[in-house]
């Protein structure tokens, strides 16, 4: 479903329909969100509709602000929108928007540069890259991808790269030196494994190689760069669990994480039960960490607006001592800005 934001009535529909009994344990949006991590669209065609349909949309789910960031875009796709267009975007709505960068222009070298092939000269031009980002304004990098399943023939192409990748260190070292994060997006594969059935084909491997010891390699090789790995609550290869997120925290005081849900991500992790009420393991989770996470809908705004209403439901129904440190408060500690 196309969003369209002239059809006042679907918004409506969505924002004030009772997601489920749990969505009431506190007032109605009465908790700001700074969504920290969200997308005009998927490609440049509609950036325009996108940034429109935001506006109209962020006041009725009580979002003040939104970090806009370009897909992990593929070689194929580079440069269909970044940091120029979204700098431009934040300068003309600076209270509503902010931006990271280098999913347009970094993440395709990295995809591209198998770990062994890293000269001088290509790691030299990633740098110089990585520095022109930090300059724009933006907020952070995002967002790179080390393992993206693929959505499907004619749309985002699979990618993988390790997170140890030499690409991936450089640039941890930059963030550390300017203080910004690294959004990370990273399907879990805890141990060699099949491709998940559900989602097999010709666009995915057959099979998976495991990554949590390579990224372990990044959040140890520069602990001054803060990694925030993407779409907590939405996993696709069935192995983020809570209890590897937990671990992984624990071990690393530089890894923090946004919150993602909808209908496509595997029940199991997501945050949700049935009911709509906030998952135990969960609130037990933010509540051991409660700094560590903060709201990244990952909302494409040219499409219907499942995710930053599901972004809603999950503030509307964590504890209320929880709710304003992930809905709004954490996002200016992590990201290279003041808070809103």
């Amino acid at each position: 479903m196309r969003f369209d934001p002239a059809r006042r009535s679907l918004i409506g529909l969505l924002v004030t329909a009772p997601f489920a009994a749990g969505a009431a344990a506190q007032d109605q949006n009465t908790i700001p969100i700074f969504d920290a991590h969200t997308h005009p669209s998927r490609n440049s065609r509609s950036f325009g509709q996108g940034l429109d349909a935001a506006r109209e949309l962020m006041p009725h789910l009580n979002v003040t602000t939104t970090i806009l960031a370009p897909p992990p875009f593929p070689e194929i796709e580079r440069g269909l929108y970044g940091a120029e267009e979204l700098r431009s975007a934040a300068r003309k709505d600076s209270g509503r928007f902010a931006f990271t960068a280098g999913g347009e222009s970094l993440n395709p070298m990295i995809q591209q540069t198998p770990p062994d092939k890293v000269t001088s000269d290509i790691m030299a031009r990633f740098a110089r890259e990585a520095e022109t980002v930090a300059q724009t304004g933006a907020v952070g990098f995002g967002e790179v991808a080390a393992e993206h399943f693929s959505s499907g023939i004619g749309r985002h192409p699979y990618e993988s790269s390790p997170p140890d990748h030499p690409l991936f260190l450089a640039l941890a070292d930059i963030c550390a030196k300017y203080g910004m994060p690294l959004e990370l997006h990273m399907e879990a594969v805890p141990h060699n494994m099949p491709f998940p059935p559900a989602r097999s084909g010709s666009p995915n491997p057959p099979d998976l190689k495991e990554n949590i010891a390579a990224f372990e390699r990044l959040l140890d090789h520069n602990p001054k760069a803060r990694i925030v790995w993407l779409h907590a609550g939405w996993d696709l290869s069935g192995e983020r669990s809570v209890p590897l997120m937990r671990s992984l925290m624990e071990r690393h005081v530089n890894l923090f994480m946004t919150i993602k849900s909808d209908h496509s991500g595997k029940r199991l992790n997501a945050p949700f039960l049935p009911d709509g009420t906030v998952k135990p393991a969960w609130i037990a989770m933010l509540r051991a960490f409660p700094e560590r996470f903060v709201i990244g809908s990952d909302q494409f705004f040219d499409e219907g607006p499942e995710r930053i209403q599901m972004a809603r439901n999950l503030i509307n129904g964590i504890p209320p001592d929880l709710a304003p440190r992930i809905g709004n408060e954490n996002v200016g500690r992590i990201y290279r800005l003041s808070q809103r």
